[in-house]
């Protein structure tokens, strides 16, 4: 009987920890040859606008682009307020004009090959 008690106890928290992750993904797409590479990964669900810009993050989730020797992280908070992270700097809400162009690039990139596509 105790052990039976203790299997479902097991089994309940299985379950419950199977269905608080259920709405969050974690996906990682790397590719590369002799000429460069590219790594996206995501967490959550990542929106944009149009091709070219984030539109939104579901809240704790972010989005993570690298080509070679560029990068971007964009996260959201508990709020789904973005902040972005580039080339390693500091956290930031506002894009420089260079910023802007590089992470329309990335966004590009990521619906190309079919980002966070349901």
């Amino acid at each position: 009987m105790e052990k039976l008690k203790i299997t479902l106890a097991a089994i309940a928290i299985v379950a419950l920890v199977s269905a608080c992750n259920r709405e969050r993904r974690h996906v990682v797409m790397s590719e590369g040859d002799n000429w460069g590479s590219t790594k996206i990964e995501y967490s959550g669900g990542t929106y944009f606008r149009g091709d070219s810009a984030i539109a939104s993050i579901t809240p704790n989730g972010y989005a993570k682009y690298k080509k070679d020797d560029q990068s971007f992280i964009a996260e959201s908070d508990h709020d789904g307020k973005i902040s972005y992270r580039i080339n390693g700097g500091d956290a930031q809400t506002q894009l420089s004009a260079n910023d802007k162009a590089f992470l329309a690039q990335a966004v590009k990139a990521m619906v190309k090959r079919g980002h966070n596509k349901d």
